[in-house]
């Protein structure tokens, strides 16, 4: 094996790759929509996160059940 093919294996093909992860890992970067950033003006209508209660298939009324980590259910 030459030098050339040495240096070819051990150094421009690592690289190679690395190169590639880097490019696929800062896209989304490049690419990418507008972030919001502390200070700018939040034109989104504001949400609250809550379960379904039509699709999860309850009533919508608060659970009695019981739970936790010393098992009582």
């Amino acid at each position: 094996m030459s030098i050339l093919e040495t240096i070819l294996v051990f150094a421009v093909v690592p690289l190679a790759i690395c190169g590639v992860f880097a490019l696929v890992t800062l896209r989304s970067n490049f690419a990418g929509r507008p972030r919001y950033r502390p200070g700018q003006e939040w034109d989104h209508p504001a949400t609250w996160w809550s379960a379904n209660p039509v699709s999860a298939g309850t009533s919508g009324k608060p659970s009695t059940d019981r739970g936790g980590a010393r098992g009582n259910w």
